[in-house]
C-alpha cells in the first residue's frame, strides 16, 4: 500500500475535519437537554439594584434560553468544549504513542553501530543489512490500533519507499518535510476552534442589546418608568460579561493544550532523529554512486593494465624469440 507525503497529510486533514464534524453532530442533542427554566422577561422585570450586587445573578444563566441568540451561544459552548475534550483526549494517546514507538525503536536499533564498516562490493545489499528496516516493518505491522498513533504512521511514512541504498540524507529530507507538514496541520487543526470562540462574544453582544431593547420599550412606550427599569437596563449586561469570561478561560485552556502540542511533536523530532536518523549507514545517497562508479572505473583501469602488461609480455617473449 503506497503511503506518500500527500496521502499522509491528506489523511490527517480529514481526520480533524471529522472531529469537528462529530463535535458540531454531539452538540446539538447536549444542547437541547439543557432546559432554561426560567422567563428572561420574567427575571428582568422583577430585578431590583440591590439584586445586581449579590453574585447569585451574575452567575444566572436564563438568558440563554431567550430568542435569537441565546439558543446559538449555547451551541456553540457545547461545540468548543467539546473539542477541547477531543484535543485532550488525542493528546493523551499520542503521548502514549511516542512512548511506545521509543520502546519499538530503543528494542529493534540499539544493537546498531551509528557508523558501521561495510565492504562496498555490495553497497545496496549491505545497507539495508546494517540497518533493520524490515524488522522495524513488521514490528509495525505487529501493533494493534497503530493507526490511532501519530508517532506510528509517521515512523511508517518513513520507512516506506526507501531506496535499495539507505540514505541518512533521504531520511532526513522526509523527515524535514513530514515536521514541517506537521506543525502546518495541527495549528490549522485550530481555526474552526478559533472562529467560533471569537464569534461568541459578537453574539453575545447581540443578545445584550436585543435585552437592553426589551427593557427599554416599555419605558418608551410610558408603560413603565425609565427608572424602574434601571436594574433590568443593567442586568441586560448579564450575556456579554458571561461569554467573555468564558472565552478567557477557553482561550487559555486551549493555549495550554497548544503548547502541550508543541511540546509532544517537539519530542517525537528528537526521538526519531536521536533513535533512527543518525544511526542509518550513509550520510548520503551520492556517496554510494560515487563509489560505484569509482569501483567500475578502476575495473575498467585493472583490466587495461592486465591487457598491456600481456601485451608487453607477448612483445618481450617475440624479440627474445628473435634473437
Amino acid at each position: 500500500m503506497h503511503y506518500t507525503l500527500r496521502r499522509y497529510e491528506a489523511i490527517q486533514r480529514l481526520f480533524w475535519f471529522i472531529l469537528f464534524l462529530v463535535c458540531l453532530g454531539f452538540a446539538y442533542p447536549l444542547c437541547n437537554l439543557y432546559q432554561v427554566k426560567y422567563q428572561g422577561a420574567a427575571v428582568l422585570a422583577s430585578v431590583h439594584p440591590e439584586v445586581l450586587k449579590t453574585r447569585q445573578f451574575w452567575t444566572q444563566s436564563y438568558w440563554l434560553g431567550l430568542d435569537p441568540v441565546g439558543g446559538i451561544v449555547l451551541y456553540l459552548l457545547w461545540v468548543v468544549a467539546l473539542f477541547l475534550f477531543g484535543k485532550t483526549a488525542w493528546l493523551l494517546v499520542q503521548y502514549l504513542g511516542k512512548y511506545l514507538v521509543k520502546v519499538l525503536l530503543k528494542q529493534t536499533v540499539k544493537n546498531v553501530p551509528g557508523k558501521p564498516k561495510v565492504n562496498f562490493a555490495d553497497f545496496s545489499g549491505q545497507s539495508h543489512s546494517a540497518f533493520p528496516t524490515d524488522m522495524l516493518m513488521e514490528k509495525l505491522q505487529s501493533v494493534r490500533l497503530r493507526f490511532l498513533f501519530h508517532a506510528f504512521q509517521r515512523l511508517r511514512l518513513i520507512l516506506t519507499h526507501s531506496h535499495r541504498t539507505l540514505s541518512s540524507e533521504d531520511m532526513t529530507e522526509k523527515e524535514r518535510r513530514v515536521v514541517e507538514t506537521d506543525w502546518q496541520i495541527l495549528w490549522a487543526s485550530w481555526t474552526p476552534f478559533r472562529w467560533l470562540l471569537w464569534s461568541l462574544p459578537l453574539l453575545a453582544f447581540v443578545q445584550t442589546c436585543w435585552l437592553f431593547y426589551l427593557e427599554l420599550l416599555p419605558a418608551l412606550t410610558a408603560q413603565k418608568e425609565i427608572n424602574d427599569s434601571l436594574g433590568p437596563l443593567t442586568a441586560s449586561l448579564l450575556p456579554i460579561a458571561q461569554v467573555i469570561v468564558v472565552v478567557i478561560a477557553l482561550s487559555l485552556v486551549s493555549g495550554l493544550l497548544q503548547r502541550m502540542e508543541n511540546l509532544y511533536l517537539s519530542n517525537v523530532d528528537a526521538l526519531f532523529y536521536d533513535h533512527l536518523l543518525s544511526r542509518v549507514p550513509f550520510q548520503s545517497s551520492d556517496t554510494v554512486v560515487i563509489l560505484e562508479a569509482m569501483q567500475k572505473h578502476f575495473k575498467q583501469l585493472h583490466t587495461m593494465l592486465e591487457q598491456l602488461r600481456a601485451a608487453s609480455n607477448n612483445a618481450t617473449h617475440s624479440q627474445g624469440r628473435g634473437e
